[in-house]
């Protein structure tokens, strides 16, 4: 231990947290977990993603221990059909309100996505509520608790503001929802904390919507206001002598502020939409980094180093992989084209669209496991530190149940879940 600076009392121990990066039995895994999903509709992939969970908990130990996932495919499945039982009726009866009511038709589809998102919102916190209770650390279960209602209510607020905002708001909404769910976080009988704040990733954002979104906003607010806030449905028309669904811009509109602010808006997506998705690893880089660093509990402390080039790199890897792949299936194709001729060269092509699928989806399921997300699991928890670790061995274990499955098992309905969440 080393003393401190100003009061000569020893500095707190350090301890990192640790992934293995073998990585031994992954790529089994994940190809045996996409082709049972796929022939089963799906329905392994309940088991698939408890499989995953176990492989990536079991690799990750803070201060030399390990976690433990102990959810089951089964609570996965089972949640996922009791939510389909709960989400039908509701389904069924936003529909039947547009036929009980012919007044409200026109505001269905707003009344639908409005409900939707806030159901979503709400089983995103009971998600991860489940996948909390369903960890153990020496043998000691994490927790969640709070009102998924309070979370769903608080995320619609926000995106409202961020919505008036025009996106301007998004770090703090996200500083705000991330702390909900960290002092939601139990660990035994203690609770975790966040300070996490979002002036402290606000310039990465800036730097992304100035780049990416701001742009966009702008003209295409501009455009709206030119066209009074009702954009002509004849902006783009069918290309003459083309094929069936090609369009072209209106001639009509060739001059007019209309036609200017549409034409300027389509050449700076090309440029802005690529720029926002190179800008996004970077964002998330820094706000996991910057979140990480404001979570404690009692008197430990996280600490991160994460790098925006960590986030980077697994993309990076995937593409070149994916890119690689369609380079030797294209040198093929052109081998196969230069080598038959007539029906059978043709034959032979179509044979090899029908092998590139089954070979090239497998493979790519499991690139992206293995070097996507893998790699940022492993570049987040070993940029991870502790500060006074030694505080842990004081968190008692606490009577809490492990809960239900169904907790998950909306997310999924949803589609608002996921396999792996990167971060805390």
């Amino acid at each position: 231990m080393r003393a401190g600076p100003l009061s000569g009392t020893p500095a707190p121990r350090v301890a990192s947290v640790t992934f293995d990066t073998r990585l031994e039995g992954l790529t089994w895994l994940a190809l045996k977990g996409f082709l049972l999903s796929l022939v089963t509709f799906g329905i392994y992939r309940f088991w698939y993603v408890t499989n995953l969970r176990r492989f990536f908990w079991s690799r990750t130990a803070l201060n030399g221990s390990p976690a433990e996932y102990t959810g089951t495919g089964k609570e996965l499945f089972l949640g996922f059909l009791v939510a389909l039982a709960i989400l039908v009726p509701i389904y069924l009866g936003l529909f039947a309100l547009s036929l009980v009511a012919p007044a409200l038709a026109p505001f269905s589809v707003v009344i639908s996505f409005v409900f939707l998102f806030l159901l979503g919102q709400f089983a995103i916190f009971r998600g991860r509520r489940y996948r909390a209770m369903r960890t153990l650390w020496r043998g000691i279960r994490l927790g969640q608790d709070g009102s998924g209602l309070a979370y769903a209510a608080r995320a619609g607020g926000w995106w409202l503001l961020t919505l008036w905002t025009f996106g301007l708001t998004v770090p703090f909404m996200r500083a705000s929802l991330e702390r909900y769910r960290i002092n939601h976080t139990l660990v035994g009988s203690s609770r975790m904390t966040s300070t996490a704040r979002g002036r402290s990733v606000f310039g990465p954002w800036l730097l992304l919507y100035a780049v990416g979104l701001g742009p966009l906003i702008g003209l295409g607010l501009a455009l709206l206001v030119a066209a009074d806030f009702s954009v002509p449905a004849d902006l783009l028309v069918p290309k003459p002598g083309g094929k069936a669904g090609e369009t072209v811009f209106n001639p009509a509109y060739a001059g007019s502020t209309i036609g200017l602010l549409a034409q300027a808006f389509g050449y700076v997506a090309v440029f802005c939409v690529p720029a926002a998705l190179l800008l996004i690893p970077y964002y998330r880089a820094r706000e996991t980094r910057a979140f990480t660093n404001a979570v404690g509990l009692g008197p430990t402390r996280l600490v991160s180093s994460l790098r925006a080039r960590q986030y980077y790199w697994p993309y990076i890897v995937y593409m070149l992989s994916v890119l690689g792949f369609l380079l030797v299936l294209g040198a093929l194709g052109a081998l196969l084209v230069l080598a038959g001729q007539g029906a059978g060269g043709i034959s032979a092509l179509h044979g090899l669209i029908v092998l590139a699928y089954l070979v090239g989806a497998p493979l790519l399921a499991v690139l992206h496991v293995r070097v996507v997300q893998a790699r940022l699991w492993s570049a987040v928890a070993t940029s991870t530190a502790v500060t006074d670790p030694d505080a842990l061995d004081a968190v008692l274990a606490s009577a809490r149940g492990a809960g239900s499955g169904l907790q998950e098992g909306l997310a999924d309905a949803l589609d608002v879940g996921g396999a792996l969440q990167i971060g805390i």
